[in-house]
């Protein structure tokens, strides 16, 4: 269920809509302050593994993770972009990979949004939550409840009726965590679900029911068009979720659910494309004066450790090779490798033939 108004949970959210959104100088001390937070949750996720010999690699580059960030002012339109920084990508673990790669996937889905709406102001979207009763084994409760959710949308696909029928376009990410009454694994999924009527509550939790036989809890919530940030934020938020778990805990998730997909989409939200690159994009900045600003981690934090001025410039794309100028010498080797090639072929497609003629066969006496 969604967390009510109000609720602590949602305030790490409201950090997701904040990354690289609040671009100017005078964002950048809170933005600091919660890259140091989140490089704090990975020294601790590090230092679990630490303990652990066969993950004690991947602990180390989760622990130099953020040792150093680098931003760029550009004071004439007070623009602060992540320029450079040592990130280990592992969103599973780290806490600073998370926000970041949170933002991208944020970014992109309400991209494609403004899209779809521009294209169609019928549509609306909607903040779906499907939960599964809470277990001790991670691994099977998290089965169940993917299991689950490709049912509903396999009944949508065989035409018999679904309360997903209205739906032309989703996306949806797993969330993982404690459940806070049970002390048990509490797996579920947020969906943007995109259609002119809101699926009906009563009966995806009748049918919700039917499905995974144990589980009737589900919500389906109307998204504000004037700020759909806000809900897309409850579909990603899995990004910033690390503060209130163990180190343990988000260990024994990154093993168990290795290899998995933990955020998918259907119809018009299909083929949405999350950069890779986790800095901040720089596009549009060409020739722009800048300030740069060299923060290295700390004790107490990211300290700022230097600065200096430049003017920023795209790399320049390496031009296309020229097609080589015809060579005759060249062109006629090449024709006489091809020629002495075939040759070779045929005379051992010969001798091969009159072998076989000789001893019928191409085993000979004590040959395997």
């Amino acid at each position: 269920m969604r967390s009510p108004p109000g609720d602590p949970q949602r305030e790490n959210p409201a950090e997701l809509a904040l990354d690289g959104v609040s671009d100017g100088i005078e964002a950048l001390p809170k933005r600091i302050d919660r890259y140091g937070k989140a490089k704090k949750g990975a020294l601790d996720v590090a230092e679990y593994m630490s303990s652990l010999p066969k993950h004690q690699a991947m602990g180390k580059k989760v622990q130099d993770c953020g040792d150093y960030l680098i931003f760029r002012h550009y004071f004439t339109i007070d623009r602060v972009k992540l320029h450079g920084a040592s990130l280990c990508r592992k969103h599973l673990l780290c806490p600073l990979c998370a926000i970041r790669r949170g933002s991208k996937t944020l970014a992109a889905y309400l991209q494609r949004w403004d899209i779809i709406h521009a294209e169609n102001a019928a549509l609306k979207p909607y903040l779906v939550t499907l939960t599964v009763k809470d277990g001790d084994d991670l691994k099977e409760r998290f089965n169940h409840l993917a299991k689950g959710q490709a049912e509903l949308w396999a009944r949508r696909r065989r035409g018999r009726g679904s309360v997903l029928d209205g739906v032309v376009g989703a996306v949806w990410s797993y969330e993982i965590k404690r459940g806070k009454n049970s002390g048990s694994w509490h797996p579920h999924l947020h969906m943007i679900a995109l259609a002119e009527n809101p699926p009906d509550q009563a009966a995806l939790s009748a049918e919700w029911l039917n499905i995974t036989g144990d589980s009737f809890i589900v919500d389906v919530t109307p998204i504000s068009q004037e700020d759909p940030a806000s809900g897309f934020i409850e579909v990603f938020k899995y990004a910033v979720k690390f503060s209130d778990q163990a180190p343990e805990d988000t260990v024994h998730a990154w093993v168990t659910l290795a290899g998995k997909r933990l955020i998918a989409s259907s119809g018009c939200f299909r083929g949405v494309e999350v950069p890779e690159n986790l800095l901040d994009d720089s596009e549009g900045l060409e020739g722009l004066p800048y300030v740069a600003l060299f923060y290295r981690y700390m004790p107490a934090g990211f300290s700022l450790t230097g600065r200096l001025n430049g003017v920023h410039q795209d790399k320049p794309k390496k031009p296309p090779k020229p097609p080589k100028p015809y060579d005759e010498n060249r062109e006629a080797a090449f024709e006489t490798t091809l020629r002495l090639t075939a040759e070779l072929h045929e005379r051992r497609e010969s001798e091969k033939a009159r072998f076989i003629v000789k001893h019928g066969s191409l085993r000979v006496h004590g040959s395997e």
